[in-house]
């Protein structure tokens, strides 16, 4: 019984999402047409700036991890 309701709430859900999607095909399609006239970055670019990205964030971390040990030794010198 439990397998039933559940195959009718996933069948029900498929037809809620293709109905929106006739509804909505005039907006779907202005989005495609703004994606288009996007610039997209180069490949050169897009992975520059994800290794910025990466180093910063190991960085931030480390950084984060240090201020954490050091707020940890004055927490336990403070109360122990």
């Amino acid at each position: 019984m439990v397998r039933i309701i559940n195959w009718i709430i996933i069948g029900l859900v498929v037809v809620g999402v293709v109905i929106y999607s006739i509804l909505r095909r005039d907006y779907l399609n202005e989005c495609f047409d703004e994606l288009k006239k996007v610039s997209w970055p180069s490949r050169e670019v897009a992975w520059n700036s994800a290794i910025v990205t990466i180093i910063f964030i190991v960085v931030f971390s480390l950084f984060l991890a240090v201020i954490d040990y050091l707020l940890n030794l004055a927490f336990i010198k403070l109360v122990g």
